[in-house]
Formats: structure tokens, C-alpha cells, sequence
């Protein structure tokens, strides 16, 4: 079994003309694919959205739409990762305690 092909590419959607302006947004595809055996292949498609470019009669301007999932689940794993090592931290120190009382 060989390991899962995995392409990244920015690409460009429909544009989109509202009250005189042209919104052209840009999607992130990350494709994986691979196979699972002699006959059988499996395909993840994930799309986010990256950017909106505006253009106006008053020019055009790039608006990035940043990724706050990702950033508020990085966040949560950071923090669960500093209670289990303080939580370390605590026990050792108790047993050296337990260990110096006796």
C-alpha cells in the first residue's frame, strides 16, 4: 500500500457582480487521494475559502478571510497540552513529597 497523493492549488471562483462592484473570491483545494487496496481508492476534497478581491469604481482592494477555526482549535489543543504538563509537573512533585515524609 503506498501512501496517500496529496495536492494543494488556489484557485479562482465564479465572479460575482453586486451593487456595481465585482467580488472574485479565492478557494484553498487540498485533494488526497489514495488507494486502500488491490481494487479500492478513496478521495478527500477539503475547500476554504482564502480571499475576496473587490473591485470597485473607487479601485480594487485584496480582503483576507482568516481561518479562526484552525487558530481557536490550535489554541485548545495548546492549552490541554500546558494542563497535562502542569498536571505532570504537580504529581512528580507530590510523590517527591511522599517520598521525603517517609
Amino acid at each position: 500500500m503506498a501512501l496517500p497523493k496529496q495536492k494543494i492549488r488556489v484557485m479562482a471562483a465564479t465572479p460575482i457582480e453586486v451593487a456595481g462592484r465585482r467580488l472574485l473570491p479565492s478557494v484553498l483545494v487540498r485533494t488526497i487521494q489514495g488507494e486502500t487496496g488491490p481494487e479500492s481508492t478513496f478521495q478527500i476534497v477539503q475547500l476554504r475559502p482564502i480571499s475576496v478581491v473587490e473591485e470597485g469604481p473607487d479601485g480594487t482592494r485584496w480582503i483576507e478571510i482568516p481561518n479562526a477555526t484552525t487558530h481557536a482549535l490550535s489554541m485548545m489543543a495548546a492549552a490541554g497540552a500546558g494542563v497535562a504538563v502542569v498536571s505532570l509537573l504537580i504529581l512528580g512533585l507530590v510523590a517527591l513529597m511522599r517520598g521525603k515524609a517517609d
